[in-house]
């Protein structure tokens, strides 16, 4: 057992001390989620800084490049990828475009569709914006071992499919 202090444990601490018959396990797991996903989101920023990206924006570029040759995808697919609204999908893909990381042309399966495809210079932006991204995200875990990352995980994984469903 960690007997380190965080931030976790005063609130928990201040919340006995003024309510001590309240049950703050919750805010012992959650509480540190929500923590950590600062800690995440400050750290994923600064890589994404030297691109002049923000998170968005780094979403639909990877979601093009998971998506493999030719790296293109219909504003739907996209959509359903980076699980965002098609208004703020068209702001990210209007920006993108504007910086010459993606291009739309019309969907030669649907005469009122377009496609989105990573430019060349979209397409080496996002290799190298991933290669950093997930370098952070391993600095990150850097306190874990192997087999707690692998535990972490899965219970995260169990909390997120019972929440998606």
């Amino acid at each position: 057992m960690n007997t380190a202090k965080d931030q976790i444990d005063q609130i928990v601490a201040l919340w006995k001390a003024v309510r001590p018959e309240l049950d703050t396990s919750s805010t012992e797991v959650v509480g540190r989620i929500a923590r950590m996903e600062y800690f995440v989101t400050r750290r994923v920023l600064q890589d994404l800084a030297r691109h002049k990206l923000n998170v968005g924006e780094f979403d639909v570029l990877a979601a093009l490049r998971r998506a493999g040759e030719p790296f293109q995808l219909s504003p739907n697919q996209l959509q359903g990828m980076v699980l965002i609204s098609s208004g703020a999908l068209t702001n990210r893909i209007n920006r993108l475009e504007s910086a010459g990381l993606v291009s739309r042309s019309p969907d030669p399966n649907d005469r009122r569709g377009v496609i989105v495809s990573l430019t060349a210079r979209g397409l080496e932006v996002v290799e190298d914006a991933a290669v950093h991204h997930l370098e952070a995200e391993a600095e990150l875990l850097t306190p874990l071992d192997a087999d707690e990352r692998v535990q972490l995980a899965g219970l995260l994984k169990k909390l997120l499919v019972a929440q998606e469903r």
